[in-house]
């Protein structure tokens, strides 16, 4: 009767989306900057002042967004997971990584506001695919490993408490909305019934902020 309560009472895979949707918006962000490198060093040209103010500025917050990200993780979830599963559970690979991504991403951002300069346009190619091949390692490791330790281990009640935790100190104008940009139909019409009215409400407005954030980095078609 006690495996049959506490497994009533688990994290479901369903209640993984949102971290599988922040998985979602790392791999297009890291991808699509990696693309944009590839296309100013074909043509630097494309590198005007302007858009590479916006390309630092983007940078900027992403490499925010992921240190925030890579820091719930390290003080929230590792914690949980070792209080669910017991201290036996090895996370030490993943914290490496973390480890690993971190000079990157400060690369990344001294690349950045040093464009147009042409090393700095080689230094940003080359650590957006660095950056890129650590990422889709990590993030396939994270959910082949710790997504089935969440689901096995992790009490809904403490799962619902770390993801409103992980939500705190993030950005509505960047995060919420590029997640909610990535969001299938399906996903989007079951979201909407979590969201507050208000937010409801201002979510267009920050969306089509971040529309214009996009355009401005990654031209038209963004």
């Amino acid at each position: 009767m006690d495996t049959t309560f506490k497994a009533a009472h688990l994290t479901t895979d369903d209640e993984l989306l949102g971290m599988r949707l922040a998985h979602r918006v790392i791999r297009r962000d890291i991808t699509r900057l990696a693309d944009l490198a590839d296309e100013l060093r074909a043509d630097p040209g494309r590198a005007d002042r302007a858009r590479c103010r916006a390309i630092a500025d983007y940078t900027t917050l992403f490499t925010t967004s992921l240190h925030h990200h890579h820091n719930v993780e390290d003080f929230a979830l590792w914690p949980l997971l070792t209080a669910s599963v017991g201290p036996h559970v090895d996370l030490s690979a993943l914290e490496d990584d973390h480890d690993r991504l971190d000079p990157l991403l400060d690369d990344l951002v001294r690349f950045a506001e040093a464009l147009p300069d042409h090393d700095a346009l080689v230094g940003f190619a080359r650590t957006t695919h660095q950056l890129r091949d650590v990422l889709d390692e990590h993030l396939a490791d994270e959910e082949r490993t710790v997504f089935p330790l969440i689901t096995g281990y992790v009490g809904a009640d403490a799962w619902r408490r770390f993801e409103k935790e992980a939500q705190r100190g993030g950005r509505m104008d960047f995060d919420l909305t590029r997640v909610v940009m990535s969001m299938t139909p399906e996903e989007t019409a079951a979201a909407r019934t979590e969201l507050p009215l208000p937010l409801r409400i201002l979510l267009p407005v920050l969306t089509r902020r971040q529309r214009r954030r996009e355009r401005a980095v990654f031209g038209s078609d963004a």
